[in-house]
């Protein structure tokens, strides 16, 4: 991915500082993701 900072394609800031792998995503009644729950679960 620092190939693509060093080209000029996207930003420092844009590449994301970990990855966090799940088993599912928490979702809402509708089926929309559940922004407030994720960042519970992974919060600093």
């Amino acid at each position: 991915m620092m190939k693509f900072v060093e080209e000029g394609r996207i930003p420092k800031y844009g590449l994301p500082d970990r990855f966090e792998f799940v088993e599912a995503i928490p979702k809402t009644s509708v089926g929309k993701i559940n922004k407030i729950s994720l960042r519970a679960l992974f919060a600093k």
